[in-house]
């Protein structure tokens, strides 16, 4: 048995990237920042940042083109994203081949905050 299933909590870093594509598909692309919290071993209160890439396509991909165009989803909101890693490949402008791990969601949710608001708590 295995599982490849990811949760994140997270504000997006950019308004969503949508492309419609041949044959009705829709894709769109965004990334979301995890904090964690946490105290030094000095003493310092300290944030770590981590990015993650998010892929959506079809319907969800669709759905997020609207709530963007209204305002609702963009640069700032707090969402919940659940679905799975995959890694690519791919090749720089140099020849130079890279890998790395996007999140395929199959879940998305607002949770209604900004992340100024959540710096404040």
């Amino acid at each position: 048995m295995s599982l490849n299933k990811v949760m994140l909590i997270g504000n997006l870093g950019q308004d969503p990237k949508v492309k419609y594509l041949e044959n009705n598909r829709v894709v769109a692309h965004f990334s979301i920042a995890t904090n964690e919290y946490f105290t030094g071993k000095d003493g310092q209160k300290k944030i770590e940042t981590e990015w993650h890439q998010i892929e959506v396509w079809d319907n969800l991909a669709r759905n997020i083109d609207q709530l963007a165009i209204s305002g609702k989803f963009g640069k700032g909101i707090q969402v919940y994203v659940e679905g799975r890693i995959k890694s690519e490949n791919y090749r720089d402008k140099s020849g130079i081949e890279h890998q790395r791990k996007i999140i395929k969601a199959n879940q998305i949710q607002l949770l209604g905050t900004h992340k100024s608001q959540e710096e404040k708590q």
